[in-house]
């Protein structure tokens, strides 16, 4: 497997994410708000653009030279990573939404992916971005997922979980109670 062959592959894993928002937005439709964020925007639209870093290393990579072997490892990580962040979002159905408000009908996903985590879809995109990293032997992708990833998914975990407790209250601290936020069976 040549070095664009791994490229591909890598950009193509990510699209098992876009492509699994894009229908979940199309088959939710309209609905009305429960509860409105009060976050900033830039925390409402964290899943495009926590994109923006991978789209910018895609393209300027700053290679560093890694063994195929270790480069296929990173391309296994990241295909599983899209696939687990995937199955988090259909997880949700009509619940998945880019922004962190509740609509009616909203409920409170504790089985598939989140029983094991409270934010399987965010721990999917950070690992995705390792994984990426290691394929496309990037340091670019590997510096921007540490200094700017993983640090606003944390902010963005902690937003979202303020707006779960305010809508499902007992129900929600219930679960994180049980639940890890990010990494699995930490505690």
């Amino acid at each position: 497997m040549d070095d664009r062959a791994l490229r591909i592959a890598v950009l193509l894993s990510a699209h098992i994410i876009f492509l699994s928002a894009g229908a979940l937005r199309i088959l939710r439709g309209e609905r009305k708000h429960r509860v409105r964020s009060p976050a900033p925007w830039y925390l409402q639209y964290y899943p495009p653009l926590v994109w923006i870093p991978f789209v910018v290393a895609y393209f300027f990579p700053v290679a560093i030279d890694l063994p195929l072997p270790l480069r296929l490892v990173g391309l296994a990580i990241a295909v599983a990573s899209a696939l687990f962040a995937a199955w988090a979002m259909w997880s949700l159905g009509k619940s998945y939404g880019i922004r962190m408000d509740l609509y009616e009908g909203h409920r409170l996903v504790t089985e598939g992916p989140y029983r094991i985590t409270r934010h399987p879809m965010y721990l999917g995109i950070v690992s995705f971005h390792m994984g990426a990293t290691i394929a496309m032997e990037s340091l670019a992708l590997l510096v921007i997922t540490l200094v700017y990833v993983i640090p606003f998914t944390a902010i963005r975990i902690r937003a979202e979980d303020s707006i779960l407790a305010a809508g499902f209250g007992e129900e929600f601290r219930a679960f994180s109670g049980r639940v890890p936020a990010f990494v699995p069976f930490a505690r």
